[in-house]
């Protein structure tokens, strides 16, 4: 245990921050930036952890205090956007800033900060090696799965990351999650063991980012320029009033470890999924749901079960899904205590600059216990707490009906009369044609919306004959509001303007917000079930069922996390191609300088982000088709591709934005391809090809 001084405090915090400062002017250089980063961001949530959460137990108040500091980050950014711009200034100040807090406070309570309260050194033997055998395995095997994944990395199409990782990653995958979940079963050690959690969940949700070396996905290249547009001139326009909480996260790590922007953004998701997650649900469930530490960790890996998809790229909507999961978990210990309802208020804030579809929710349930604290006679206290209740289950239809107000449409195209159906529910499969591991993965996978729900009224069933019920009170008043708010989006709210598949994205958000409520519930059916066999550290036939299972659990998880094209199921999810790269540098060599629109698929439309940023626009439209707005041109490239490529549809596309010439891309892996190719042909002035895109011209 190591205690310091003042002035030591004060010494360490001035020498970290003197060299961050030094390496962002001067030396740029990333390692001495990561461990320095490091440094500062262990040795300042320890620190808040000790002043704000100290009577949270272990080193989850460590966990606490990081998330303290990135909540207070999306703040200070997104403040700083508003007011001034993002530039150094806005890093130097929330660098500078946090250590002032810290310290001020740390003082004016007089708290003594103690480190390395917890190694244990005499436990450090050779009579204990035994101890580091399967962790040593696991971190070898981890190591050989990562050199696979990077060794499949490619620039090309890829259909889905399972036709190119084959039979040997899931070799290894099968035999990592079984070495891990018997370590869980035997360990005595939770830290050891989070820290070989983490590093599991690291490896399956970066697959994506190694695997797509060019980028995976469409909103990461939205993202990625709207930050350097920001990064180059402080701000954007038109201005943003969501997002800039995630922008501030990449923009912070970018500065302090002195990594390209682009690197950073991409690893925001699979770092913050791994470290948070796991931590944030152990404790949670350890903590607040009394359940065994062994028990609660092999329960973090059976969360995996609605899949992990949110985790493989960085977008501020999946930023928001993974904290508001972390703020579900911590519910039963958050309780009607002032203090942690006020820092949950504050959390709930920083969520909503990320996204507000995520933080409204938390900020009003906040409020809604935070006024039963309040000095107030009981019936005032009831009287408000239904007031706030009625507001909470209006605030995101309201929400969305002034969103599409915003983007210029009328009362009669926003508001809706559609009682039936309320909810739609995924087709029931069931396969067995083909093999066996690949049918019982999509029997698990297609049907796990039905398993859940099966496993929810079960497992409520045994919470109320068990009376257990209090634990899950708060998680009820959570789900009854995001009920309300689903209920009257679906019914009352139209999304007509909006591209056919992106129609109920806003209410499918909604869903998965009610499914991670849902999920501490889910996983409660599982401690029933295996709560007896679980509770001796000895192997048994029970719990080799048991790894069993949970390996099949994993593997369907992370199976369907990515993109699929197999016998059973065709996801079409395509990623840039160093074809759609070079297919935009010609296309802008081939205008020479004149005015253009290009009818593209998204992935080209990325690719002309990515390389240009958000170059022209004509008449409010990008000059590639994107999916945005209610009268885009990415309708007529719908036209184009799936009815037919016509002179007539892109001199319509041509009316829209104004421009006297267009450029049709076709990519060979488009279903209709073959057809809109011919039909072009006939109907183009010119066409050429680019590796295995063929590009039209149409000119007036």
């Amino acid at each position: 245990m190591i205690s310091l001084r003042r002035k030591q405090h004060l010494a360490l915090q001035g020498l970290s921050i003197a060299i961050i400062i030094g390496n962002l002017f001067y030396l740029h250089w990333p390692i001495l930036g990561i461990f320095v980063g490091l440094f500062y961001l262990s040795l300042n949530s320890k620190k808040i952890g000790d002043l704000f959460f100290f009577k949270i137990k272990n080193s989850f108040k460590n966990t606490l205090g990081l998330l303290t500091i990135l909540s207070y980050l999306s703040l200070v950014y997104t403040l700083f956007y508003h007011v001034y711009q993002i530039n150094t200034l806005t890093f130097l100040f929330s660098l500078i800033s946090i250590t002032s807090i810290v310290e001020f406070v740390s003082w004016k309570k007089g708290a003594q900060h103690y480190f390395f309260s917890n190694l244990d050194l005499p436990s450090i033997r050779l009579a204990n090696i035994k101890n580091i055998i399967l962790p040593g395995i696991f971190i070898l095997t981890e190591i050989l799965t990562f050199i696979l994944i990077f060794r499949k990395a490619s620039s090309e199409i890829i259909r889905s990351p399972w036709e190119l990782l084959g039979l040997k990653f899931w070799i290894l995958f099968v035999f990592l999650s079984a070495i891990l979940i018997i370590y869980l079963i035997k360990s005595k050690s939770n830290n050891t063991a989070l820290f070989l959690i983490s590093c599991y969940f690291f490896l399956i949700s970066s697959l994506a980012l190694i695997i797509y070396h060019l980028g995976f996905g469409y909103d990461p290249f939205l993202h990625q320029a709207a930050m350097k547009v920001i990064e180059e001139t402080g701000t954007i326009k038109p201005r943003l009033f969501f997002y800039l909480g995630q922008y501030a996260w990449t923009f912070w790590f970018h500065d302090l470890w002195q990594i390209d922007l682009a690197t950073i953004n991409k690893l925001i998701m699979p770092l913050a999924f791994s470290i948070l997650w796991p931590k944030s649900l152990f404790y949670g469930l350890k903590y607040g749901f009394k359940w065994p530490s062994r028990i609660s960790l092999i329960f973090v890996l059976l969360s995996l079960f609605l899949g992990f998809n949110f985790a493989i790229m960085t977008t501020p909507q999946n930023l928001a899904f993974l904290l508001i999961a972390i703020f579900i978990f911590l519910l039963p210990i958050i309780k009607k205590d002032k203090t942690n309802l006020s820092l949950s208020l504050i959390f709930g804030l920083a969520i909503s600059t990320i996204h507000p579809l995520g933080g409204i929710p938390v900020i009003y349930f906040s409020v809604l216990y935070l006024s039963q604290t309040l000095p107030l006679k009981k019936s005032f206290k009831k009287i408000l707490f239904t007031l706030i209740f009625i507001l909470s289950g209006l605030s995101l239809p309201i929400l969305l009906i002034i969103y599409q107000k915003l983007n210029q449409q009328t009362w009669q195209q926003i508001i809706t009369w559609k009682p039936w159906p309320l909810f739609e529910l995924p087709k029931f499969v069931f396969y067995h044609d083909f093999n066996f591991p690949l049918d019982l993965i999509h029997n698990i996978g297609q049907n796990r919306t039905y398993i859940f729900i099966v496993l929810v009224i079960f497992s409520w069933i045994l919470i109320v004959k068990k009376h257990k019920y209090l634990f899950f009170n708060k998680h009820l008043v959570l789900l009854i509001i995001l009920l309300i708010n689903y209920l009257l989006a679906r019914i009352f709210i139209s999304f007509n303007k909006q591209i056919d598949y992106e129609q109920n994205a806003y209410l499918l958000r909604i869903i998965y917000l009610m499914a991670l409520v849902l999920l501490p519930i889910f996983l409660t059916a599982w401690y029933f079930w295996w709560e007896k066999y679980l509770q001796k550290s000895r192997l048994s036939i029970y719990k080799l069922w048991i790894i069993c299972l949970s390996i099949i659990i994993l593997a369907s998880a992370t199976y369907f996390s990515y993109p699929l094209y197999d016998r059973h199921l065709n996801s079409k999810s395509f990623n840039i191609s160093q074809d759609d790269l070079e297919t935009v540098h010609l296309i802008e060599e081939s205008a020479q300088g004149e005015a253009y629109i290009v009818l593209a698929n998204q992935m080209v439309g990325a690719a002309a982000i990515n390389t240009f940023g958000f170059k022209n626009y004509y008449q409010g439209n990008f000059f590639y088709s994107m999916p945005l707005g209610s009268d885009n041109i990415y309708r007529n490239f719908i036209q184009m591709i799936e009815n037919k490529a016509s002179k007539e549809e892109a001199n319509l596309a041509m009316d829209k934005a104004g421009v006297d010439k267009l450029y049709f891309v076709v990519n060979n892996y488009w279903h209709s391809a073959k057809t809109a190719i011919e039909q072009a042909k006939d109907s183009a002035d010119n066409y050429f090809l680019v590796g295995k895109n063929q590009i039209f011209v149409y000119q007036r």
